[in-house]
């Protein structure tokens, strides 16, 4: 299995062996499991009459693709990540594709679509590495593969669960967060008012918020770039976009909500409880769940666009200076986008940022081991968010009655987490150490730095 030796960094407080690398046996079992889950949401597509992933899969490959973006990170991280050998004639197999299929569009007078030329290239690589390639290039080249599949994958799967949201939970819980969220100063309502008034920072945000595929594919090609000769890195942001978007969806068939600009706009022309946002907030203390219309997605708690960006954030942060700068301004135009377009409560980001940061603490330095200062910070992360939507649902009104309090304790929480989550990733105990001796590689220590203690073989 391919390693990068220079992000081998010291293992975990106390010196803890990490876990023995996955090979073929495992990744097997995780292809089955993907797959499984795949063809169960295609079941629960058919059994409420929805086009499920399989169908929209077959569509990228023969009929009209959709979600350009995606396909578009999927190439790039597909050509990154491959040997650098096979990077031009798999380029021209996309290009060549997607001419011919839009040739016949064009001459049936049809739009023109992007994404069949990414799938077939893809695919045919994959056959060509199980079929020509052996060894690390076909390690390199199926990884490289994977990583655009799981990210293209996944987008389809996500888009039918949203639909699934739609059709199976008739009621939603906007009510409660909505008054729940006054604690905080109804942020979805001061942001909305400021975007409405400042048209460029909309445009801005809005198009930050759609090309979020795109900003980690920014991120991932910092740290993936030379993985087709060194490695892959131990830890890298395709993981935690993967793990968020496997488990975030869960909550929301826990806790469906769609939004202030839904339940209190008019994004659904008639649909709206009250059309008062981003203009006034509502007074009502007396929040229930109500039904909704059906289409709308409830797909707001907690914000995984919030946890997503987050991750952007935290692998950012470990790059070069222009890196930092752009997860920054990412992060920030992401949570303004969140509230500004009326997509989000302010509530739902606290719970998307806790999420995220238990799920990274969770796969930060994996070469620590599970620790116990590990383990402790995620059944806390897991107790905070949970507590989070426990007080949303069953404590909104003392929470808008409570003036600063709940405020405090809201972002108080948030703040420990994130402090919490910094003690996990960056050890005090020889944390400076930038190398491990791993097959042979001789550690490299920062010039007065103390070098943690060598680990018995």
């Amino acid at each position: 299995m391919l390693v990068r030796a220079d992000q081998a960094l010291p293992r975990g407080p106390r010196g803890e062996r990490p876990d023995r690398r996955w090979g073929r046996r495992e990744w097997t079992w995780v292809v089955v499991v993907m797959v499984g889950f795949v063809l169960a949401v295609e079941a629960a597509a058919i059994y409420y009459d929805l086009r499920g992933p399989v169908r929209l899969l077959s569509d990228d490959f023969f009929g009209r693709p959709v979600a350009g973006e995606v396909k578009v990170a999927g190439l790039a991280l597909a050509v990154m990540c491959m040997p650098r050998r096979f990077r031009g004639w798999f380029l021209a197999t996309v290009v060549g594709v997607e001419i011919l299929f839009n040739i016949q569009r064009y001459l049936a007078g049809e739009h023109l679509h992007f994404g069949n030329g990414v799938m077939w290239a893809l695919a045919g690589l994959a056959v060509y590495a199980l079929w020509q390639l052996k060894g690390r290039d076909q390690e390199v080249t199926l990884k490289a593969v994977g990583i655009a599949a799981i990210l293209i994958v996944t987008s389809r799967v996500a888009g039918v669960w949203l639909e699934l949201t739609m059709q199976a939970l008739p009621f939603v819980a906007d009510w409660f967060v909505e008054v729940a969220d006054r604690a905080l100063g109804s942020p979805s309502w001061v942001m909305g008012r400021f975007v409405n008034e400042h048209e460029w920072y909309l445009w801005l945000i809005t198009k930050v918020y759609t090309y979020l595929p795109v900003g980690a594919a920014v991120v991932a090609y910092f740290q993936l770039r030379r993985s087709s000769t060194e490695g892959f890195p131990r830890h890298h942001i395709v993981r935690s976009f993967i793990l968020i978007g496997a488990i975030g969806p869960v909550v929301y068939f826990l806790f469906p909500v769609v939004g202030p600009a839904y339940a209190f706009g008019g994004q659904v022309p008639g649909a709206a409880w009250l059309d008062v946002w981003p203009n006034v907030v509502p007074t009502s203390l007396e929040p229930i769940s109500a039904y909704y219309s059906q289409l709308a997605p409830r797909n707001c708690m907690p914000s995984l666009h919030t946890a997503w960006a987050t991750a952007i954030l935290l692998h950012a942060l470990r790059g070069p200076r222009l890196l930092k700068a752009f997860g920054v301004f990412w992060f920030v135009c992401t949570l303004s986008a969140t509230l500004g377009i009326g997509a989000h409560y302010g509530i739902d980001l606290v719970a998307g940022f806790v999420f995220a940061l238990t799920l990274e603490t969770a796969l930060v330095r994996p070469e620590d081991g599970w620790h116990r200062r590990r383990l402790l910070t995620i059944a806390g992360g897991a107790g905070t968010f949970a507590a989070i939507l426990v007080a949303t649902r069953y404590l909104s009104v003392p929470m808008a009655q409570s003036g600063p309090v709940a405020a405090v304790l809201l972002l108080g929480s948030a703040a420990a987490m994130a402090f919490a989550y910094y003690r996990v990733a960056f050890p005090s105990s020889g944390a400076v150490r930038l190398g491990a001796v791993v097959d042979g590689a001789v550690p490299t220590v920062l010039p007065g730095a103390v070098e943690a203690p060598r680990l018995r073989a």
